[in-house]
């Protein structure tokens, strides 16, 4: 047994499948919407018996490893690496195509998160004031501050530089991961972190791409702050600000598992947050909600709360996020925003109690909902003026909303609140542009799968069947010979044949290496048709569509054999070749026989 099989035999693909997605159990299959395209009805199918995935709307398919691989948006040594952690499976021996390997770079992060560890849990003053201000200001429990490996950056100008060059890393490990920064002479490097507190950014798989800091100048050091109050890693190799939401990897299964998710801004509102049981809150680095961003949310939920800050700042960082989140509408996503006092954030909120968080969440309010309630509280209705720019700003961000039903009710809630008529409202309406260049917000297209001939669709009943119950995968080999199916599916039939006289199962053909993709797509998605198709039909309904079709795919097959040997015979007649007119005379007989024969 190779690697790659032993990782494939010691997992199943349904704990892997439904570690991403939500799964539901139809028989003796299970069933979800696609993670891979938009849908209502569930097309996406998985066979435990199997091992193997299709979705019957976007036609994409594969085994355990390949799901990794389309979920994650990895390649495959990468989905490979991940599976084998979960298998508990060392890949010593395992030959890679040669890519570049960002292991290094992880691991020096990991090894920096210790080294700021460190320095907080010393027996030292400076140290003994940031617990404190983490433990009593804050109020952060010493187990959450271990959790998120929260830490301190020293005083010296290069101590985590020293530090990592003694532990065999690179200066140039350090500078790749914005860890450190050029002197201005140029002469070498310092740190870039310094008197600060340490948060490491977590990619999805949990592993540590970034840092953020913030400042403990006015709290443990009386002086000036230097770089302002926060400071954060640079855009790296392995870090995109505008792909990581801070507390993902903690956040993602009680985000799937309530059903939404709530975003807020700093990384001490996430911490606060998690500690007080509402595990579903992640936070955006530095910037507005992002196309990517939406779409691994969308993986998990369609439902999304903003928690953002009720100063200014917080309000203008959500409207800066509606062109993107009008994407969201479009994909069906729904969006709130939860209003808290002014001045303060989540995590201060949840600290001085916590049951007011939990009455927030609850009491959110639809995105447009909130923005037309601060709208009218910042302006007089007595104004004609002012009623025209509300009814603007409104009337634009209700022109994005995908359901009619809710543009309706905008539209009479503004007329109500303005005292407008819906008519003249409706005529404004019809006048808003929303011509604004919008990036595209989907995955592959769903190709459009030309019309299958007949042919097509009786051997693919056929082989379906065939590979959902092996007793009638051994009568088609008995009954039916490879010429007989459509030219498209007849390699792939020739390979079964060849691969089950010799194996007596189907348990590995997906990995049979003989196989094309084309062929192994196509044995993938009639594999899943067949399970979903008579999992729970009758061995009766079963026997009466195998003869259904064989009867069908045989007299197809006889009649075009015989429409050939026809034309040959015109031709040969033109030719008066006599000798081969006898010949092809005396074939139509034979097959005007069987064709009795199968009809009666």
């Amino acid at each position: 047994m190779n690697q790659v099989e032993e990782v494939k035999g010691r997992l199943d693909i349904i704990d892997v499948v439904s570690s991403y997605i939500n799964l539901n159990q139809v028989g003796g299959n299970f069933k979800a919407q696609c993670p891979f395209h938009n849908e209502k009805t569930p097309s996406f199918m998985v066979s435990r018996e199997k091992q193997i995935w299709h979705c019957f709307g976007c036609g994409k398919g594969g085994d355990l490893i390949s799901f990794v691989q389309e979920y994650e948006g990895v390649d495959f040594r990468e989905a490979l690496r991940m599976l084998a952690e979960k298998a508990n499976v060392k890949l010593d021996n395992f030959s890679f195509e040669k890519k570049e390997d960002y292991s290094r770079l992880y691991e020096v992060n990991q090894e920096a998160a210790k080294f700021y560890q460190k320095i907080l849990n010393q027996d030292d003053p400076i140290s003994h004031k940031a617990v404190k201000y983490l433990q009593d200001s804050r109020k952060i429990k010493q187990g959450n501050i271990d959790k998120w490996q929260l830490g301190l950056s020293g005083e010296s100008w290069d101590g985590l530089l020293r530090y990592l060059i003694s532990e065999g890393y690179k200066e140039d490990d350090l500078f790749q991961v914005g860890l450190v920064v050029k002197r201005k002479d140029g002469s070498g490097y310092v740190d870039r972190f310094r008197k600060r507190l340490m948060f490491p950014i977590f990619d999805t798989q949990g592993r540590i791409v970034a840092f953020t800091s913030r400042t403990l100048s006015g709290i443990i050091y009386d002086e000036e702050e230097q770089g302002g109050k926060y400071m954060n890693s640079p855009q790296t190799t392995i870090y995109n600000k505008s792909k990581t939401l801070y507390g993902w990897h903690f956040a993602k299964d009680m985000v799937r598992k309530k059903k939404y998710l709530i975003v807020v801004e700093g990384n001490m509102d996430v911490i606060a947050a998690h500690q007080a049981e509402t595990t579903n809150v992640v936070a955006v680095s530095g910037t507005a909600l992002t196309i990517d961003h939406l779409k691994l949310i969308k993986r998990y939920s369609d439902n999304v709360i903003l928690a953002f800050d009720s100063d200014q700042a917080g309000l203008l960082t959500s409207f800066r996020a509606f062109k993107n989140i009008r994407l969201g509408w479009e994909q069906d996503m729904n969006f709130k925003v939860l209003s808290l006092p002014a001045g303060k954030d989540p995590a201060d909120v949840i600290k001085e109690d916590k049951s007011k968080w939990l009455a927030a969440i609850a009491n959110s309010l639809p995105l447009v909902d909130y923005y037309q309630k601060k709208i009218m509280a910042a302006i007089d209705k007595n104004r004609a003026d002012h009623k025209k720019i509300a009814a603007q700003k409104l009337l634009y961000v209700i022109k994005f909303l995908k359901s009619e039903v809710e543009q309706e009710h905008y539209l009479r809630k503004l007329s109500d609140e303005l005292k407008i008529s819906i008519e003249t409202l409706k005529v404004e309406f019809d006048k808003v542009k929303t011509s604004e260049s919008v990036p595209i917000y989907q995955e592959t297209p769903v190709e459009i799968v030309a019309k299958k001939g007949n042919s097509v669709l009786l051997a693919e009943g056929l082989l379906a069947i065939a590979f959902f119950k092996t007793i009638y995968l051994e009568k088609m080999i008995e009954q039916i010979d490879p010429d007989a199916l459509d030219e498209s599916l007849r390699s792939l039939y020739s390979k079964l044949i060849i691969y089950y006289t010799k194996h007596h199962n189907l348990s590995d053909f997906t990995n049979h290496p003989e196989l094309s993709e084309q062929e192994k797509e196509d044995w993938i998605r009639l594999a899943i048709s067949g399970e979903n198709n008579y999992a729970e039909v009758s061995e009766k309904d079963i026997a009466n569509d195998w003869q259904n079709f064989v009867f069908r795919l045989k007299e197809e097959y006889l009649d075009a054999e015989k429409n050939k040997l026809i034309k040959d015979l015109q031709q040969a007649e033109l030719s008066n070749d006599t000798e081969i007119q006898n010949q092809l005379a005396h074939k139509i007989n034979l097959l005007n026989k069987e064709l009795h024969k199968l009809q009666s």
